[in-house]
């Protein structure tokens, strides 16, 4: 596993580059737009809603939701790396974004605030080894009724190991690893939240876990 300040290092030498590398793999059929439209219905917002997005990088769920909040509802973009933000804060600002906020942090120390709708995170808790504390203290974080949604790798049972290998390869620049792959960030959203949902794409490289907040945070 890399460590975060490898990580870190790598996304800012690619943050430039790196909205345009995640169009290439639409050439290899991963259709990583309609996953993050996915993700992002099943948060269930409403307008006035408090949304966290957590490994926001350059900010390409923003526009999805707004859409759903609201001009009144509240986004926090969180991310360990500032060059990925600044490239967030740059298409904020094209966009007319008047209700976002920005954190440098990293996942696993992040600090919720209170009163949040809904926790959004794509392709960020492979590089989280803690993922099972920090998936319990959203849980403890969103309000009653409030959804977490998870959009990430895992090990793909129906892949033949060499193309596993390969997309891995494709993907190191930003710091995957075969271990990105081997959290199993499902399980820890099936012990700490209700209405539990798992969904698979991508021939089960690509996996949408969500659920919803058991009671409100103390």
């Amino acid at each position: 596993m890399s460590s975060t300040q490898d990580i870190k290092e790598k996304y800012r030498r690619h943050a430039k580059r790196y909205d345009f590398a995640i169009q290439l793999y639409r050439l290899i059929g991963l259709r990583i737009e309609s996953y993050r439209l996915r993700a992002v219905e099943l948060l269930r917002l409403k307008r006035g809603d408090s949304v966290v997005d957590l490994g926001c990088g350059t900010g390409l769920n923003f526009d999805l939701i707004v859409k759903q909040i609201g001009p009144k509802g509240r986004l926090i973009g969180v991310d360990l790396s500032p060059e990925m933000l600044a490239c967030a804060l740059e298409r904020s600002e094209r966009a007319g974004f008047n209700n976002l906020e920005l954190v440098q942090a990293d996942i696993a120390d992040y600090e919720f605030p209170v009163g949040v709708n809904g926790v959004l995170s794509t392709g960020a808790f492979g590089y989280v080894t803690e993922y099972d504390r920090v998936i319990e203290k959203v849980s403890q974080a969103l309000n009653q009724g409030g959804r977490l949604v998870i959009l990430d790798g895992k090990l793909p049972e129906r892949w033949p190991l060499w193309l596993f290998r390969l997309f891995v390869w494709l993907s190191r620049p930003f710091g995957v690893t075969t271990e990105y792959f081997s959290h199993p960030c499902w399980e820890s959203v099936g012990r700490f939240f209700q209405e539990v949902e798992f969904e698979e794409r991508y021939g089960g490289l690509i996996y949408i876990s969500s659920g919803t907040a058991a009671s409100t945070p103390a």
